[in-house]
């Protein structure tokens, strides 16, 4: 059975996983992705999940939904967009 995003969400929050985003201060042009091992399999399963669903966009944020996976560190949400949108119109 297909998990959707939200669906992983729960299963990963409920599991206690705890993600960082954040922008690395030496170099405004990288950000921080931290966790440990089951947050990268949160984040694997989020982005499989998110290819095959049917909304062309999805976030989480420390600050909005999704916060119960995020660190008391997390300065920055996560929004993915997979293309073509599914909003726009030819």
């Amino acid at each position: 059975m297909k998990q959707t995003t939200d669906a992983i969400c729960e299963e990963f929050a409920d599991r206690g996983v705890q993600i960082t985003v954040k922008p690395l201060p030496e170099d405004s042009s990288y950000i921080l992705i931290e966790g440990d091992q089951t947050a990268f399999e949160f984040l694997g399963k989020l982005f499989l999940a998110h290819a095959t669903g049917e909304d062309c966009g999805f976030q989480i944020s420390p600050h909005c939904a999704g916060n119960a996976v995020f660190s008391r560190a997390a300065q920055l949400g996560i929004y993915l967009h997979r293309l073509p949108c599914t909003e726009r119109q030819p």
